[in-house]
């Protein structure tokens, strides 16, 4: 079992020459939570959740057992492939060779240029600076649309005010018209 799975991780995991070392062990301990996720006991746990049903219809466990490989497979296809997309959308691997080119330079005694990822700071700016002048800006944003949605809510309270007073008033008409009947029909009451 132990030389399946030696050849399962070798063909499932080929890597580029140009790919950071720490993204290659990232890659690895994915794999390897693949693995571990989609082992025999986690078949027989996914299997028990079914007991009742196989009980009832033994050939589904069967059939089960039969299917099985193929859910795993398509469970690890699908979770590699994502995984290969987060990391390429985030710039994962690149971001671990420029860590590693850092590193590598540090331990050297040189200084690496900085990776591309990272600006310099403003002239005559702190990183202090920096950071309040971001702060500064995204509270300006949020403020901003803050006022937008107070402003939205406003008009949302003069429109429903504008409507409780037209309801208001057609209810003072309303109650006003059966008073106006009710002294009618008293009148009426009374000369008979």
């Amino acid at each position: 079992k132990r030389r399946q799975f030696g050849r399962r991780r070798e063909a499932r995991l080929v890597f580029a020459m140009g790919d950071a070392r720490r993204y290659t062990r990232l890659r690895l301990v994915m794999e390897k939570v693949l693995v571990t996720s989609t082992s025999e006991s986690q078949r027989e746990d996914m299997k028990s959740v079914f007991s009742d049903m196989f009980e009832a219809h033994p050939h589904l466990g069967d059939l089960f057992d039969e299917i099985y490989p193929q859910i795993e497979q398509q469970m690890r296809s699908g979770i590699t492939e994502e995984f290969e997309l987060l990391a390429k959308q985030n710039e994962i691997n690149e971001k671990l060779l420029a860590l590693e080119e850092l590193l590598e330079a540090a331990e050297n005694g040189g200084v690496a240029e900085a990776p591309p990822t990272v600006r310099p700071l403003p002239e005559g700016m702190t990183p202090e600076d920096v950071l309040r002048r971001q702060t500064h800006e995204l509270k300006q944003r949020e403020l901003e649309s803050l006022l937008a949605e107070q402003s939205g809510l406003e008009e949302d309270n003069r429109e429903l005010k504008a409507a409780i007073q037209e309801q208001d008033s057609q209810m003072d008409a309303s109650t006003q018209e059966l008073n106006d009947i009710r002294s009618q029909v008293q009148a009426a009451a009374e000369a008979v």
